[in-house]
C-alpha cells in the first residue's frame, strides 16, 4: 500500500513540476513524451470513455442516415446498401483524420478533456493524423478484439501511447496540462464541433419525424360514415369517408376523382369500353396498364399481381411504387372487368404514409360497383 502511495505521489509530483516549469522550455519536440510519462492509468479510462462516446455518436448518426435514405428512395437494395456503408466508412475515416489532425479533438475527447498532440503540444497535422487513423484498423477495430490492442499498448508503454501514437509520434494528454490555445484556434474548433452537432441533430430530428409520420396507432378509430361518388355518366360509383371530397384538378381527365384535403391521399377511376378496345382479355389489359404506369413514374417497381373479385366482378390488383415530382408514392391498383367495360381504380398514397393508409384505400377501391338503371 505504501509503495502504491509513493508511486502515485511521485507521478503527481512529476506532473506538477512539468506544469510549473516544462512549459517554459520553448519549443521542445519531446516535452509531450515527458508529460505523458507522468500519467497513471487514468488516461486509459478517459480514452476508453471518449471512444465509446464517438461510437455512440456514429451509431446514432448512421441510424438516422439509414432512415433518411429509406425515406428518400423508398426501397433498399444491394447497390444502395453498399453505397451507404461506403459513405459511413468515409465519414468515420474523415471524422478522425480531420478533427484530430487540425484540432486534436474528437467530440468524445472534447467531452472527456483529452487531446491528441505532437511532441510540441500542438495538433498533430494531416500526415501524423493520417498514420494514426489508418492504424485504428489494427488497434481499435471492432473485428480485431475491439480496443484491446490499444488498451494493452497504452498500459505497457512509458508514454501511454497506442500503436497509432507510436507510429505517428503523437500523444494523448489532459487538456488541463496544456498551454491555453489561441482564440482563433478555439473558434475554429468550436465551429467544427458545432457543425458536426448540427448535422447529427438535423438527422436525428428528421428521423424522429419520419418514424412519427409512419407510426400506425394500434387501434386507430376509423369513421364508418361514408358518402358515395358517382361517375359523370351515372354508370358506376365508389364510396369514401366523409372527410374526402371531389378533386377538381383531376375530374377532367378521370371519371371519378376524389381526395382527402388534410392528408395526401386520393383515388381515381378511369373506364374503357370493351367495344373500343377490341378483343382484349383482362390479363392483357392489366399488362398494358402496368406498362403505361411505369412510364408515368420514375424508378417505378410493380408488385405481384393477384386475382380477386370486387362486387362479383373479376379483377386483378397490384401495387406500383415510384417517384413523381420528387415525391415517392405507392399506387394501389385494381383492374375490374364488367360486361361492357374495363375499369382502373387507382389509390394513391405517399410512400412514407402507405402503412397506415392502405386499408382505407383498399376499402374505397373495393366499394366500386356499377349502378343498375
Amino acid at each position: 500500500m505504501d509503495e502504491q502511495h509513493i508511486s502515485h505521489n511521485s507521478q503527481e509530483t512529476a506532473r506538477q513540476m512539468y506544469i510549473r516549469h516544462g512549459q517554459n522550455y520553448g519549443v521542445d519536440p519531446n516535452r509531450m513524451a515527458a508529460l505523458s510519462k507522468t500519467y497513471g492509468n487514468s488516461t486509459l479510462f478517459r480514452r476508453w470513455g471518449a471512444t465509446v462516446f464517438d461510437c455512440i455518436f456514429f451509431v446514432i448518426g448512421y441510424i438516422c442516415f439509414f432512415i433518411s435514405v429509406i425515406q428518400i428512395t423508398d426501397r433498399w437494395f444491394l447497390p444502395l446498401a453498399i453505397a451507404t456503408r461506403c459513405i459511413l466508412l468515409i465519414a468515420f475515416f474523415s471524422y478522425y483524420l480531420l478533427l484530430e489532425g487540425y484540432t486534436g479533438y474528437t467530440l468524445g475527447k472534447f467531452v472527456f478533456r483529452i487531446k491528441v498532440v505532437n511532441g510540441e503540444g500542438k495538433p498533430p497535422g494531416f500526415l501524423k493524423s493520417l498514420i494514426r487513423t489508418l492504424l485504428r484498423l489494427i488497434d481499435t477495430n471492432p473485428l480485431l478484439m475491439g480496443g484491446i490492442p490499444a488498451g494493452i499498448s497504452v498500459l505497457v508503454t512509458a508514454s501511454r501511447q497506442r500503436i497509432g501514437d507510436l507510429a505517428a509520434g503523437t500523444y494523448v494528454v489532459k487538456v488541463r496540462d496544456l498551454e491555453p490555445i489561441s482564440k482563433k484556434t478555439m473558434q475554429r474548433s468550436l465551429f467544427i464541433f458545432f457543425t458536426a452537432m448540427v448535422i447529427l441533430g438535423a438527422s436525428f430530428v428528421n428521423a424522429i419525424f419520419i418514424l412519427a409520420d409512419s407510426y400506425v396507432p394500434p387501434e386507430a378509430p376509423v369513421s364508418k360514415k361514408e358518402q358515395s361518388y358517382v361517375s359523370k355518366d351515372g354508370r358506376f360509383q365508389i364510396s369514401a369517408p366523409l372527410d374526402w371530397s371531389t378533386d377538381p384538378d383531376r375530374e377532367k381527365i378521370t371519371d371519378i376523382a376524389i381526395f382527402n384535403p388534410y392528408i395526401q391521399k386520393s383515388v381515381a377511376v378511369v373506364s374503357n369500353s370493351k367495344k373500343e378496345l377490341g378483343n382484349v382479355t383482362l390479363q392483357h389489359y392489366t399488362k398494358k396498364i402496368q406498362y403505361n404506369m411505369t412510364k408515368e413514374f420514375n424508378l417505378s417497381t410493380v408488385g405481384p399481381s393477384s386475382n380477386t373479385t370486387i362486387h362479383g366482378y373479376p379483377a386483378i390488383e397490384f401495387t406500383i411504387k415510384g417517384q413523381k415530382d420528387v415525391n415517392h408514392y405507392v399506387t394501389h391498383v385494381a383492374i375490374i372487368e364488367t360486361e361492357r367495360n374495363y375499369y382502373q381504380v387507382l389509390g394513391y398514397a405517399p410512400a412514407s404514409k402507405d402503412g397506415r393508409l392502405k386499408k382505407e384505400l383498399h376499402d374505397i377501391i373495393y366499394s366500386f360497383r356499377e349502378v343498375r338503371h
